[in-house]
């Protein structure tokens, strides 16, 4: 090598990014052909998963997407699947993304919104200030309407909400836009959401929710960001290992029986709190009003189930119904999900919403919806005491329903482990215990001169109370035909044969 000669420095991994970042940027002001873009974004793939974007690249990549450039949608999209920030991103970048929503000339295309929103979701933990998303909430909300975007604008929302976002406006639209789009799984749980803050929200019909709405959509970006922040150095262990606990638990709430508290009180009412008596309740019983979270019935000592029960509301019941529904929901897609250990809150859920209906003799419409929903994919084994007291309290239905919505499911179990006795002798006492208590309905509806028992003629009663004593009787026959199964019910009662033959002389 000559003494004249120059000796260039190798470009680093860090400067290509930038260099080829530059030169997509230029789309905005003229044209780039699709093979040149192609070359710029294959060299940003080659290093940005190690490096990642500097401050100032990832600015430029948000104006490539946010404004009319000439780069084609199929490469912008490649360009945001590049997006690794190396370092927290700033609020303008949230601010400019927000900004992009809509229709319009100056609008990014409809494909580029929903990646863009569903980018945000993703890089939730690395902004710069939590606060940013506060800021364009209003904006967000008000593109709800918009189907497309929808489903990233909930999540955005979900993450966001707090207490003072909750309007009555806000409530109002959600309602109007929920009933109008009945199987949008988003603006339902965004309801929930709501409901949590205000209790009062009756939800009427709503489809079922799956267990992974609103659950960090991609955890291998995860990674990737991890990777690249512990080797840029820009981000504190703690704050990525606060970062992945944040994501994978996705803002989920444990659920919890709400306390008996009573709130936004007239001079004149008398709240649950103040009353200990009997007699106070008697005085007060037009006064009192109902806590705020009507869920509170189940952990309460009797106070709040007198008044539903003796002041009895639509409203309120249909308020309890709905969140008992969405609690026991939720608690079960928690188990299957194996996202934390919620067995224990829906057996006590369970075993509380029973200590209710036997209060008012009458099983509640959201638990005999769970349980129909629930021995489909029960295993015999978890809450088993429990869930054959509640089928205990079904009203008397036509047998063909009972086949279909509890024996059927209960049967699958029965022949799936022939060596689970323990189910076996349960299902047949709970056979014995279910026909003893229909023909003690059917008793005082005969002493009533009634005619019907629970809506059902005395023709559909006989066919019920018959067809399911010939369930019992194979049921019986088939544990009894094995040594250890006629062992584990020596003590069964002989007088079932005569139970049906009882009502039906009658």
């Amino acid at each position: 090598m000559s003494e004249n000669s120059i000796e260039i420095a190798p470009i680093s991994p860090k400067e290509k990014i930038s260099l080829a970042i530059d030169a997509l940027h230029a789309s905005l002001t003229s044209a780039i052909s699709k093979s040149t873009a192609s070359d710029h974004l294959s060299m940003i793939t080659i290093h940005v998963y190690d490096y990642g974007l500097s401050r100032e690249d990832l600015s430029k990549a948000i104006d490539i997407l946010t404004q009319p450039s000439s780069l084609r949608t199929s490469q912008a999209l490649q360009l945001i699947k590049l997006l690794y920030p190396r370092e927290k991103v700033d609020d303008d970048v949230v601010i400019r993304v927000v900004g992009c929503l809509g229709v319009g000339q100056r609008k990014a295309d409809q494909p580029v919104q929903v990646n863009l929103l569903r980018w945000l979701v993703l890089i939730q933990p690395f902004l710069k200030s939590q606060r940013v998303v506060s800021l364009v909430y209003r904006i967000l909300f008000m593109h709800l309407s918009f189907e497309s975007t929808r489903q990233w604008i909930a999540h955005l929302l979900f993450l966001a909400t707090k207490r003072k976002d909750i309007k009555p406006w806000r409530i109002q639209y959600l309602l109007e836009l929920q009933n109008k789009y009945r199987e949008s799984q988003h603006l339902t749980g965004l309801l929930l959401l709501y409901k949590e803050f205000c209790p009062d929200i009756v939800i009427d019909r709503f489809s079922k929710l799956r267990g992974t709405l609103f659950k960090y959509p991609d955890p291998q970006f995860l990674s990737i960001i991890h990777e690249v922040h512990s080797r840029a150095n820009t981000v504190s262990g703690e704050d990525l290992g606060r970062a992945r606990d944040w994501l994978i638990h996705s803002k989920r709430r444990k659920l919890t029986i709400p306390e008996v508290v009573t709130r936004d009180v007239s001079e004149k009412s008398v709240t649950v709190e103040e009353m200990s008596t009997l007699a106070s309740f008697v005085k007060n019983i037009e006064r009192v009003s109902l806590p705020a979270q009507v869920g509170s019935v189940l952990r309460d000592d009797g106070m709040v189930k007198r008044i539903l029960v003796n002041r009895p509301s639509q409203r309120a019941w249909a308020r309890l119904n709905t969140w008992i529904a969405n609690s026991l929901r939720e608690e079960l897609d928690a188990i299957q999900e194996k996202s934390y250990a919620g067995e224990d809150l829906l057996g006590e859920l369970l075993a509380r919403s029973y200590d209710l209906c036997l209060y008012t003799k009458e099983l509640l419409v959201s638990v005999e919806d769970f349980l129909c929903m629930y021995l489909a994919r029960w295993d015999g084994i978890r809450h088993r005491s429990i869930v054959f007291k509640l089928l205990l309290l079904m009203p008397l239905m036509r047998w063909e329903i009972i086949e279909r919505e509890i024996t059927s499911p209960l049967i699958a179990i029965f022949h799936k482990d022939t060596e689970n006795w323990l189910f076996r002798c349960d299902y047949l006492l709970f056979l014995e215990n279910l026909l003893r208590s229909y023909s003690v309905r059917c008793a005082v509806a005969s002493s009533a001169k009634g005619r019907e028992v629970d809506g059902l003629s005395q023709a559909e009663v006989i066919k019920t109370m018959s067809s399911l004593f010939a369930h019992w009787e194979n049921i019986f026959k088939e544990v009894s035909s094995s040594d250890r199964g006629a062992q584990a019910i020596q003590d069964t009662s002989v007088y079932m044969y005569d139970v049906v033959e009882m009502y039906v002389n009658n």
